[in-house]
């Protein structure tokens, strides 16, 4: 673990968080007699939906999508 003073870190920022991302190695930090941890975060674990595959939702014509007939509705039947 690489060990650096606020001064240095200061100087350096952008070069040293490039460093960690990069190598996944925490920095420490030394501040007033106390020691502050640089380090990249853990990577959140992503929906199961953006691991879905991409599908075709329309198959045919896109014009005539308005003209198909899905369903029909029957009120009385449909509220019981």
């Amino acid at each position: 673990m690489k060990k650096l003073t606020l001064t240095a870190l200061r100087q350096q920022i952008f070069k040293i968080a490039d460093e960690v991302l990069l190598t996944g190695e925490a920095v420490s930090v030394e501040r007033n007699g106390k020691v502050l941890l640089l380090s990249a975060a853990a990577q959140l674990n992503k929906s199961k939906n953006l691991k879905l595959k991409r599908r075709k939702l329309i198959c045919g014509d896109v014009e005539s999508l308005h003209t198909q007939k899905v369903g029909e509705w029957r009120e009385p039947k449909n509220l019981l």
